[in-house]
């Protein structure tokens, strides 16, 4: 008994897993972000970081090109910038993938109140990162095609002027619209519940479709609570990039007044503007998802209940179920 609540006081030292409402996981999300403010936004930095050199290469690119002839690019010149941008993105999307499992990683630490590092937490996320790529990926895909599929349901009657008569046009356009809406509707709840996909691959050790279907299961009665999370990241975000961007604003209203261009230094800063708000905005989201990926666990499988009980020596009765079902117990390094 001594030593039952010698681990239950030390759990609740340390802010130990509980069920919480979603005022209470953003209270905690903002918590752990103010706390470890270096570390999150230290992760963060890497995606907007690769951004702002692509644009400042662009904004170098483009300078250069004002001193050469306006003559039309050749079909060459088109296909090096297109591989350039499928290359970039591909590297973006690597870097993503890392600052996405470091953060989840970082979390996982101090939420638990264990310490960690920015370099300990990149480190540690390495063997893991071909499975959060393919993660981005295919859930990426998966969403882009529903949304495809939206739009051609439009496009394709508004498209067949000749074989469609205008009546049997206006209908297919009527039917095209309401399959365009549920595409993205369903998309979009689609993209929520494949948030705790990261969580699971790296705490879970799952495969790349294993995370995206255990996602589903445990983003389930919580789609709302991502949702407004998710919102609430993109307002501070959008706030945050309107606020440094003011400068920005005065600017090009007097660069306008006086039909001019906008110079140099206030397109440099505007980039600035936006790398500045991705890194402060940007671990919101994922801090409170990794959160709510724990309260699933907390509120479904007793994850709390079983960490006290491995704290103690005793057997987990819920282990072998949960293996069963291809869920394997979570560990934090």
């Amino acid at each position: 008994m001594v030593v039952f609540l010698a681990i239950q006081g030390e759990f609740e030292m340390d802010q130990a897993l509980r069920p919480m409402s979603t005022s209470q996981v953003l209270d905690r999300t903002f918590s752990l972000y103010r706390n470890n403010f270096v570390v999150f936004a230290g992760i963060a930095i890497l995606p907007p970081a690769l951004l702002l050199v692509l644009q400042m290469l662009s904004l170098l690119a483009d300078r250069g090109g004002a001193h050469r002839s306006a003559a039309p690019a050749g079909a060459s010149a088109v296909v090096a910038i297109a591989l350039g941008g499928v290359l970039f993105g591909a590297v973006y999307l690597v870097g993503y993938a890392f600052a996405l499992g470091a953060s989840i990683f970082a979390v996982s630490r101090l939420h638990l109140g264990k310490p960690t590092s920015i370099s300990q937490s990149y480190r540690e996320i390495r063997p893991y990162i071909w499975r959060i790529l393919g993660i981005v990926v295919l859930a990426f895909l998966i969403v882009g095609a529903l949304m495809a599929v939206g739009i051609l349901a439009v496009a394709v009657p508004i498209a067949s002027v000749v074989a469609l008569g205008m009546a049997a046009k206006i209908v297919a356009t009527l039917i095209g619209t309401l399959l365009l809406l549920a595409c993205f509707i369903y998309a979009i709840r689609l993209s929520f519940s494949f948030s705790l996909a990261t969580p699971v691959c790296m705490l879970e050790k799952m495969g790349v479709w294993d995370s995206l279907k255990r996602s589903r299961v445990l983003a389930k009665g919580s789609l709302g609570r991502i949702f407004i999370v998710s919102l609430l990241a993109g307002i501070i975000g959008g706030a945050l990039t309107l606020a440094f961007n003011v400068p920005t604003f005065f600017a090009a209203a007097t660069a306008g007044v006086k039909h001019q261009a906008l110079s140099v230094t206030m397109q440099i800063w505007q980039f600035m503007a936006s790398f500045l708000a991705s890194t402060l905005a940007g671990p919101i989201a994922t801090i409170a998802i990794a959160l709510i990926y724990y309260d699933e666990r907390v509120r479904k499988e007793a994850f709390d209940l079983q960490l006290m009980m491995e704290a103690i020596g005793m057997p987990k009765p819920a282990q072998a179920q949960a293996q069963a079902a291809g869920g394997p117990f979570p560990t934090i390094g």
